[in-house]
């Protein structure tokens, strides 16, 4: 449904853009020492690093996927990386995004080359979800991914100093929890979707 890739999407767009992370403190980082520019910069950066990475993985999944079990196995794989990430956010107790990190877009698309979550999620979850949905679901899911990711991230960089104490607070840590729970129930659909396989 289109609803649904929409939605499905935004959540796991708006959902990287909030986790703490090096890209998180290196946004809050260039923010603070620049200009809110340099941290909408640093939101940009996922749309320039991912898009080639959901390319590579689209094509390794099309290579297998006439292996119905090593399919299924991928969905497996990406349902246990979404069950480590919500129990991650579950059991989350304090937080504190650190902003020591020493220009912008650069730095945000090294931080993400080098963050081996990225190619977790497009392999075994972004990548297998566009394939299932066809072209116009598939598309849609990518482009409100991209919408949820850059949009919660610019809106940090925006209002950085407002931010920074409510990302430092016990309601941030909710949200993220909340995340969490939204992270295990995906993860028991791509479940269901490695069933399915076999």
């Amino acid at each position: 449904m289109v609803i649904q890739d929409i939605l499905t999407g935004f959540v796991f767009g708006v959902a990287a853009g909030l986790s703490p992370g090096p890209l998180m403190a290196l946004l809050i980082s260039e923010t603070l020492k620049g200009h809110k520019k340099n941290g909408i910069l640093v939101s940009i950066s996922p749309i320039i690093t991912d898009i080639p990475i959901l390319i590579v993985s689209l094509f390794i999944l099309d290579q297998i996927k006439e292996v119905q079990h090593l399919l299924s196995a991928v969905y497996f794989v990406g349902a246990l990386v979404l069950f480590y990430l919500g129990y991650k956010n579950i059991k989350l107790k304090e937080l504190h995004i650190e902003t020591d990190l020493t220009g912008s877009l650069k730095k945000g698309i090294i931080l993400n080359i080098l963050n081996p979550y990225t190619y977790l999620f497009w392999f075994f979850i972004g990548a297998p979800y566009v394939s299932n949905a066809g072209f116009l679901g598939g598309f849609l899911f990518t482009i409100f991914f991209f919408i949820g990711i850059t949009g919660s991230m610019i809106l940090i960089a925006v209002f950085t100093q407002r931010l920074k104490s409510f990302i430092e607070s016990r309601y941030y840590i909710y949200l993220l929890r909340f995340i969490g729970v939204l992270f295990i129930v995906f993860g028991f659909i791509l479940i269901k979707d490695s069933l399915s396989k076999f």
